[in-house]
């Protein structure tokens, strides 16, 4: 694929994290993923969360990406890969529901067009990071704020790797739990807060 002056702006606005382009992937691959997801996995609200999950992976290494091929790869390599750990857990899952706060996420992505609303939700996101349980929390903020590996993180607090992923694991649902109660959520604002603007918060 010859690389155009506009895909060369996307690659340099993506690894700058810009939530425009954080946007803009969710709205070309989201739904296309999703449904990908869901020929693998039968659970519905998992296979949203597994989306949310790979795109925050592609943000937390945005800076490894050189064209916008690349990241589509990624994309479904790591939904796929995912999906495939998910069903050798053998994880009993339930059927999903028709995930309705999924088809609110989408009606209330427009609401956070404005700039100005948009930085005081994420500051709204970050004090609920702070009402998490203190494990999780401490283990969000050493992989999302400090931008610690697993590995790293394990070694800093004394948890093994796979403790610190299921605190992962549930530091992130929890979050998305409080926004959804809380009216703030949206998919690409949530992955942008996660992925991107975490790490910039000067605590």
């Amino acid at each position: 694929m010859t690389t155009t002056p506009r895909n060369r702006d996307s690659i340099t606005e993506f690894k700058a994290g810009h939530y425009t382009m954080v946007k803009q992937l969710y709205e070309e691959h989201y739904a296309a993923l999703l449904d990908f997801a869901r020929q693998l996995i039968i659970n519905k609200e998992e296979a949203h969360q597994i989306v949310q999950e790979t795109f925050i992976r592609l943000l937390g290494m945005r800076d490894k990406f050189n064209t916008l091929v690349d990241i589509k790869a990624f994309l479904y390599i790591t939904v796929r890969n995912i999906c495939l750990a998910y069903i050798r857990a053998d994880k009993e899952n339930e059927p999903g529901g028709d995930a309705a706060w999924y088809d609110l996420a989408l009606i209330a992505t427009t609401r956070f067009e404005s700039a100005a609303i948009r930085e005081k939700v994420l500051h709204q996101m970050h004090e609920l990071v702070l009402e998490l349980p203190a494990p999780e929390q401490i283990v969000f903020r050493m992989l999302f704020y400090d931008r610690l590996s697993v590995q790293q993180a394990a070694e800093e607090s004394g948890l093994t790797a796979v403790m610190v992923t299921q605190r992962r694991i549930n530091a992130i649902r929890l979050l998305r739990e409080r926004l959804i109660a809380a009216d703030l959520f949206s998919i690409p604002l949530f992955i942008f807060f996660v992925a991107v603007f975490s790490g910039e918060k000067t605590l």
